[in-house]
C-alpha cells in the first residue's frame, strides 16, 4: 500500500508541469507574510531604517510527506533630498519541498521601488526580479505502468513509460506590484495593492514540452479602524489570480496593548477564510501576533474544513514568522557652544 500511496502522491506532483494543469505559487497564511511573498511594493510597509522578515510553514503532515516551506526578506529603505521620496531596495529567497516526490523550490529575489508622499495619501512602486530552480527525485517512487500482475506488487526493474527531459528546470520571473495607502475620517486607515506576476510567463516543465507558468493578478485591502484608545479592529481581504487557480483569503484581526505586561506592547490576534470564486472553501486561520521592543512573533495554524477532513482529521497547516525592524535613529538635540564662555 505505501508503494501504491507513492505513485498516486507523484503523479499528482507531476501534474503541476503537463498542459492541463497549472503550478502553484508558494503562499503563506499570515498577512504580513504573504502581501510581500505576492506584491513586492509590501516590503516597504514598516516605519524604520531596515526590516528582516523570516517565515516557516508545514502543512498536510497527517497525509503524508509533509509540504515544508521557508521564506526570507531584507528591505531597506534610502532617504533622498526630497523629503516626501524615499527608495528601497531589498532581497527575498523562499524554499518550498514538497511530499514524496521530494519536488524542492529554491527562488532567488530581488526588490527594488520607491514611494512617494502626498497629502495624507503614499504611493509606492516595486519591481521584483526573481530566479527559480526546481528539481525532484524519482528514486524509490513507483509508477502504474510498474504495477506487475503477476506479483500483485509493483516492480520497479519495469519501465515507467514517463520519459523527461531532466529532473531540474529552472528560469527567470519578473512581477511589479503598486501600493497605496491614505487616511480618511479621524480613525481610518486604508491601504489597498496590485500586482501582477510572472510577466513573462516563463517556461515551467520537467517535460521536453513547452508549458508556461501563466501570469498572474493579485489584489490586497486592509482597513485599520481605532474603535476606542486601547483597541483597533483591522479587516482584510486579498484575492489572487491566474488560469486555471485562485485564493481568497477574508477576515479580521484586532490588536490591543497589553498594558503594565513587561514582555509584550500588543497583541493581534487574527482570524481568516481561506475561499475564493468558483473553488472549494478549504480552511479557517487562526493565530495572533504579538510585539515586543523592536521583534513581532506570529503563529498560526490552518484548520481544514474541506472534503479532505475525512483523511487530514481537520488537520492542516502550521505557520510560524518572526520580524525584526531597525527604527530610525533620533537625531540627538545640538548645542551651539557660546564664545564668550
Amino acid at each position: 500500500m505505501s508503494k501504491i500511496r507513492l505513485s498516486i502522491c507523484f503523479l499528482v506532483f507531476l501534474s503541476v508541469f503537463t498542459t492541463d494543469t497549472y503550478s502553484q505559487d508558494v503562499h503563506f497564511s499570515q498577512r504580513l507574510v504573504g502581501d510581500r511573498q505576492l506584491n513586492p511594493s509590501f516590503t516597504n510597509r514598516f516605519e524604520g531604517n531596515f526590516q528582516v522578515i523570516s517565515a516557516y510553514r508545514q502543512q498536510w503532515q497527517s497525509v503524508g510527506v509533509p509540504f515544508t516551506t521557508g521564506s526570507f526578506f531584507f528591505t531597506k529603505k534610502f532617504k533622498t533630498s526630497i523629503p516626501v521620496l524615499e527608495w528601497f531596495a531589498g532581497v527575498a529567497y523562499a524554499n518550498d519541498q514538497s511530499g514524496d516526490a521530494k519536488l524542492m523550490m529554491n527562488q532567488f529575489q530581488l526588490n527594488a521601488g520607491a514611494s512617494y508622499r502626498y497629502s495624507k495619501h503614499k504611493f509606492t512602486l516595486a519591481i521584483q526580479n526573481g530566479w527559480v530552480a526546481k528539481s525532484f527525485n524519482q528514486s524509490g517512487l513507483s509508477f502504474p505502468s510498474q504495477y506487475d500482475r503477476n506479483t500483485g506488487g509493483f516492480n520497479e526493474s519495469l519501465s515507467s513509460g514517463e520519459v523527461f527531459a531532466g529532473e531540474n528546470t529552472s528560469y527567470y520571473d519578473l512581477s511589479i506590484g503598486a501600493m497605496w495607502e491614505t487616511e480618511f475620517g479621524n480613525d481610518w486607515k486604508l491601504t489597498s495593492g496590485l500586482s501582477m506576476n510572472h510577466l513573462i510567463e516563463p517556461k515551467e516543465s520537467f517535460f521536453d514540452q513547452s508549458n508556461q507558468k501563466n501570469r498572474g493578478v493579485g489584489g490586497q485591502f486592509l482597513l485599520e479602524k481605532q474603535l476606542n484608545e486601547k483597541l483597533n479592529l483591522h479587516p482584510y481581504m486579498s484575492y489572487y489570480w491566474a488560469r486555471g487557480a485562485s485564493e481568497m483569503l477574508l477576515g479580521s484581526a484586532v490588536s490591543f496593548p497589553l498594558e503594565g505586561f513587561k514582555k509584550i506592547d500588543e497583541l493581534k490576534p487574527f482570524l481568516y477564510l481561506r475561499t475564493g470564486f468558483d473553488r472549494i472553501t478549504d480552511a479557517f486561520v487562526i493565530g495572533s501576533r504579538a510585539s515586543f521592543s523592536k521583534f513581532d512573533l506570529g503563529l498560526s495554524y490552518d484548520i481544514n474544513i474541506s472534503e479532505l477532513e475525512l483523511a487530514s482529521n481537520y488537520q492542516g497547516g502550521f505557520e510560524l514568522s518572526l520580524i525584526f525592524t531597525a527604527k530610525n535613529p533620533k537625531l540627538k538635540n545640538i548645542r551651539i557652544p557660546c564664545e564668550r564662555y
